[in-house]
């Protein structure tokens, strides 16, 4: 919670919000109602006289170091850790679970001293990838275009497709409108209480009273606020007849079972919806099959396939490049780019490293 509704809820009792929360937890797990929990536990940051928040920020003159600062042990005796020591990841709770990893590191080390890790090729040991060397020889992978581009044979070939089953696709999903309608949807929420229910047939009416009341003829003094609308409400509600509170009773009782009865049905109904929409298109896929193609939307076809297959080639081929990249230890000279940017980039680095060329 930030903002108003913070403040909010550090007003509102230990009661109040426990019941709130139950009541969620039974929406979400359709529930008519849950036990309460056998113990409940309510903070109050912004009351708490060793917070007065809720989490740390960068003010207008701090800087990324100061979480750092706060972070640095006193005389190697006194250690500190929460979210407001990690620079990297602060006002988190993973932030605060990694500075505490920290603060234990520092703590071992201080009693056992630094602790040497042996070298990495101890611990992990070196793959080779027969992969070729960017510096020597190109790719024998032929380039091919993206998918998105008109001239790319698979974007031709689709829509070849398109324009030869438009109308079979377009059928399919008439048909399944026609003989099955709409995807059922989840059942629609009940008010909760008959005054809810009230308020919502109601609040126009409260609205103009509240009005009224605050400006009477002087416009110029504005509309009620949203909570002297409900204060009005309040007072309509109080007034109404006990015959017309029970009819909102009574109407949200009938929500209530309807809502019972759509929830015990409502997988089935779906998963019968679903069963019968896979048995339509499997019809309208044999049709599909039955439609012939010409020798030369089938040549296109088959080319589009090779484009599908040499782009996932020359994918795998950037990956063990990659990898080989960052065995010996040149992967961070590499962005996400095209190979052959990569390999230029190489070669300058070289070219730097033996003073043929400069760093501008």
């Amino acid at each position: 919670m930030a903002g108003d509704a913070a403040f909010q809820t550090e007003e509102e009792s230990n009661e109040t919000l426990v019941n709130e929360m139950t009541a969620i937890l039974a929406r979400i797990h359709r529930k008519e109602s849950l036990p309460r929990p056998v113990q409940a536990i309510v903070s109050r940051w912004r009351q708490d006289p060793f917070a007065r928040g809720s989490y740390s920020f960068i003010g207008p003159e701090a800087t990324g170091k100061d979480y750092d600062t706060l972070g640095e042990p006193v005389d190697q005796t006194v250690f500190f850790a929460g979210e407001a020591t990690c620079r990297t990841h602060p006002a988190t709770v993973h932030g605060a679970y990694m500075s505490g990893l920290r603060a234990a590191a520092e703590v071992l080390e201080s009693i056992i001293g630094k602790i040497e890790l042996p070298p990495d090729d101890v611990l992990i040991t070196k793959k080779h990838h027969p992969i070729r060397n960017p510096l020597i020889g190109k790719s024998g992978i032929p380039e091919v275009r993206k998918r998105t581009d008109p001239e790319s044979r698979r974007y031709k070939a689709r829509n070849v497709r398109r324009s030869r089953f438009s109308k079979i696709v377009e059928e399919c999903a008439a048909r399944i409108i026609r003989e099955l309608g709409p995807k059922p949807t989840a059942p629609k929420k009940y008010h909760p209480n008959a005054f809810l229910l009230f308020q919502k047939d109601k609040w126009h009416i409260a609205k103009d009273r509240a009005n009224l009341l605050k400006s009477g003829d002087n416009p110029e003094l504005g509309d009620a606020s949203r909570d002297e609308v409900r204060a009005s409400m309040g007072r309509m509600w109080k007034a109404l007849p006990e015959d017309e509170k029970k009819w909102y009773n009574d109407a949200v009782e009938r929500e209530k079972a309807q809502y019972r009865d759509e929830v015990a049905t409502f997988d089935g109904r779906v998963q019968a919806w679903e069963s019968a929409v896979a048995k339509i298109k499997e019809e309208i896929k044999e049709e599909m099959d039955k439609v012939e193609l010409t020798h030369e939307e089938r040549e296109l076809v088959l080319a589009a396939r090779e484009e599908e297959r040499l782009e996932a080639a020359g994918k795998e081929e950037k990956e063990n490049l990659k990898r080989f990249y960052g065995e010996v230890g040149m992967d961070d000279l590499f962005s996400d780019e095209e190979e052959d940017r990569a390999e230029v980039t190489v070669l300058r680095w070289i070219l730097l490293i033996a003073g043929f060329v400069s760093t501008e």
